[in-house]
């Protein structure tokens, strides 16, 4: 979903205040629920931005890329007319 400069900020300073340039993205990685540690969701979440600068031809990740890493509920997640499990 877009949002527009004058509704998303970073360090308490609004978009559309911060000049031009700012590549603003969001990432929402979705997994069932499991056993996602601490250290497991840092990883991957560190090696999606990885992947985007790299993708991107940059260096490292900008600072206006975001990653949500959310987890579904057991039964909370379905596909083909039913409810898929990690069972």
């Amino acid at each position: 979903m877009e949002r527009e400069p004058d509704m998303m900020a970073i360090g308490g300073r609004l978009l559309a205040d911060a000049g031009q340039g700012l590549d603003v993205m969001v990432i929402d990685v979705a997994v069932m629920d499991a056993a996602w540690q601490p250290g497991v969701r840092a990883e991957v979440i560190e090696r999606v931005l990885a992947a985007l600068a790299a993708a991107c031809g940059m260096e490292r990740p900008s600072p206006s890329w975001w990653v949500n890493f959310r987890v579904i509920e057991e039964g909370s997640w379905g596909s083909s007319g039913r409810v898929l499990s990690v069972l």
